[in-house]
């Protein structure tokens, strides 16, 4: 569709890139051909900070047909120093074969894992892939979402980081993106933080209910 339109297609890897899906790129897994690629922190596992953008031979060849100069140069493009280290880190994941692992062990023990966290009363969903995973906070007794105006997603979150687990908060979404070298006793212990920040959250949360119903009046 979007060829048959003359489309570009612009595939965001600054997460989903360089294994965390089980592939060097997200796209790889979704077989898409990307036109433009964003990419990011992936390149240096984050050990210094560099980003970039991979162009596709249609956007290449067009900018090389047409002539000109490509205004893209910025005052710190090509640092020599963060450059050498995302190639370095580069070739360790490949000699080491993290992307494999993420594949065929890490990804599929952590969905295992995270998957139970499904039937927790807070949790509506849960769902992974590769060693990216996220849960959707319900309120039990409906099923539904709860009032923004508690902010169970936030709640959550600062339980989490309270008890040593980073886990984000988009909305009542709660994402995870563990380090790629993470090993199984890890990934045992994050499901026990989440678990035990769940619980919390469930009991905190009960907490303010009955206190709003003891403050309304009869």
């Amino acid at each position: 569709m979007l060829e048959k339109y003359d489309i570009l297609l612009v595939a965001d890897e600054v997460i989903c890139g360089f294994g965390r899906l089980g592939e060097w790129f997200g796209s790889v897994h979704f077989g898409l051909e990307p036109d433009l690629m964003p990419i990011a922190k992936g390149l240096s596992s984050g050990y210094l900070p560099i980003g970039g953008v991979l162009v596709g031979d249609r956007v290449a060849d067009t900018l090389i047909e047409e002539g000109g100069e490509f205004f893209h140069g910025f005052t710190y493009s090509g640092h020599p120093t963060c450059a050498a280290v995302a190639q370095r880190n580069l070739e360790l994941m490949e000699a080491e074969g993290v992307v494999e692992r993420v594949r065929d062990d890490l990804g599929p023990y952590l969905a295992e894992r995270w998957q139970a966290l499904a039937g927790h009363p807070l949790v509506g969903e849960a769902r992974s892939l590769g060693l990216i995973g996220a849960l959707e906070l319900v309120d039990p007794a409906t099923g539904e979402r709860f009032d923004k105006a508690l902010g169970a997603g936030n709640l959550c979150r600062d339980l989490c980081f309270a008890s040593g687990l980073v886990m984000r908060s988009v909305g009542d979404t709660m994402i995870i993106s563990p380090p790629l070298v993470i090993t199984h006793a890890e990934i045992d212990e994050l499901i026990d933080k989440a678990r035990a920040a769940l619980d919390a959250t469930l009991a905190r949360l009960a907490d303010t209910t009955t206190d709003q119903h003891e403050e309304t009046p009869a």
